[in-house]
């Protein structure tokens, strides 16, 4: 992705949570509430980015679940009545075997409410002495510079999470894990861009299941100005206009750089690749 597709995606981010409420329906009564982690959203709390920290979207439209573990800290967002209202921990129970979990929703019991705003893609809302934002993981500051695949997936959710949605194709896993040719691989990537968020897991979650210390991975994240020159950084002088950018080198030299176009299979196309090295 270009600096400038992020900035049109940035655009275009800005009416998230206002559609929600233009369609969420009236406050229904109290009741339990199903809701779904989404990754798409992260949890800002003072600034930080609590590791455990997740957002949920309910089944019931216009409501939704922020719950930080860490901090015994959680809340039931209602869109229509723009509040987020304490609800205990413990009121919060695993539903079925896909992550679900349900929450008892306290309605007008007399739970803690905390005024909630909306401005643009971004929610806030303050809870006793925490500042809490929920926004858009692309909007993020981004990672930049080189970071390794354990660091990445500890501190963004949405890579973590879609490293274990991932799974590869065995046959070429195997082929992988029988590479004996020492091959250097650069991936350079943005956090704040929609289509490494997708693609990244993928190549990340291949390169892991291989485990072949002949694959040697070096990992860094771009700022969204990369091309620009005041921007110094390992990107400088690697002549690519898009990321991701995977390039693959061998004695020395590079030989090509990977396909990451929606659908590629990122462990067949390097098993592939391997394969024709003579």
């Amino acid at each position: 992705m270009t600096p400038k597709t992020a900035i049109s995606h940035a655009i275009l981010a800005t009416a998230t949570f206002s559609v929600m409420v233009a369609m969420a329906p009236a406050p229904a009564a109290a009741a339990d509430v199903i809701c779904r982690a989404n990754y798409e959203f992260c949890v800002e709390v003072n600034g930080a980015y609590p590791p455990d920290a997740r957002f949920f979207v309910a089944e019931t439209r216009g409501k939704f679940l922020v719950d930080i573990p860490s901090q015994s800290k959680s809340v039931l967002i209602d869109l229509p009545t723009r509040r987020a209202v304490s609800v205990p921990r413990d009121s919060i129970k695993p539903d079925g075997a896909d992550g679900k979990v349900r929450v008892a929703d306290p309605g007008g019991a007399g739970a803690p409410a905390y005024a909630l705003s909306i401005e643009g893609p971004v929610l806030r809302f303050q809870a006793d002495a925490s500042k809490v934002r929920i926004l858009k993981v692309t909007e993020r500051a981004a990672q930049v510079g080189p970071v390794t695949i354990e660091a990445l997936a500890a501190d963004r959710p949405e890579y973590r999470e879609g490293m274990k949605a991932y799974k590869p194709d065995p046959v070429a896993i195997e082929a992988l894990k029988k590479n004996k040719k020492p091959i250097e691989i650069e991936a350079f990537f943005g956090t704040w861009c929609p289509h490494c968020k997708i693609y990244m897991p993928k190549f990340l979650r291949v390169i892991q299941d291989a485990g072949n210390p002949t694959i040697k991975l070096t990992l860094v994240g771009v700022p969204k100005n990369w091309g620009d020159d005041k921007t110094p950084g390992p990107w400088q002088g690697k002549n690519f206009q898009n990321v991701p950018a995977i390039m693959i080198r061998y004695e020395g030299r590079e030989l090509t750089r990977m396909s990451a176009h929606e659908g590629a299979v990122p462990e067949v196309d390097l098993a592939t690749l391997l394969s024709a090295i003579k």
